[in-house]
């Protein structure tokens, strides 16, 4: 501890002159070297901000690349027989959907029809309730 306490006392007086007042001011050596490793550690910062800047531009340049081969590519199979196959059927498949959906509200028509049609018939065989005087 002791022996601590004397290395980091030297090593202050080393890089530290004490004027006439008793203040403690860092020699000119001191201040020219920490105004050098605050200028590096600038230089360092502007090299990685660049560095990071073009990382990003090369990420975003290689996702333009890959949307545009994923757009060629779904070109490419929308344009292939297979893929005119596949339209070709899921636009037969609507036309039976909505043939299917037509047929069926047809059918409920009809059923209805014949339901209203059986409750008239129903209606004119059973006599109307007697009036009541009240």
């Amino acid at each position: 501890m002791k022996q601590l306490l004397v290395f980091v006392t030297a090593v202050a007086l080393t890089a530290c002159q004490v004027d006439d007042k008793g203040n403690v001011q860092p020699t000119a050596e001191t201040q020219t070297a920490t105004s050098e490793l605050a200028q590096e550690s600038r230089e360092a910062g502007q090299v990685m901000k660049e560095g990071a800047q073009d990382a990003g531009q090369a990420i975003k340049e290689g996702a333009q690349d890959a949307g545009a081969q994923i757009q060629e590519g779904a070109k490419q199979v929308r344009d292939s027989d297979a893929g005119q196959r596949i339209a070709a059927g899921a636009r037969e498949a609507g036309q039976g959907v909505k043939q299917g959906a037509g047929e069926a509200a047809e059918a409920a028509g009809d059923a209805l029809k014949r339901a209203g049609q059986q409750a008239q018939e129903d209606a004119k065989k059973s006599p109307p309730p007697p009036k009541t005087n009240t």
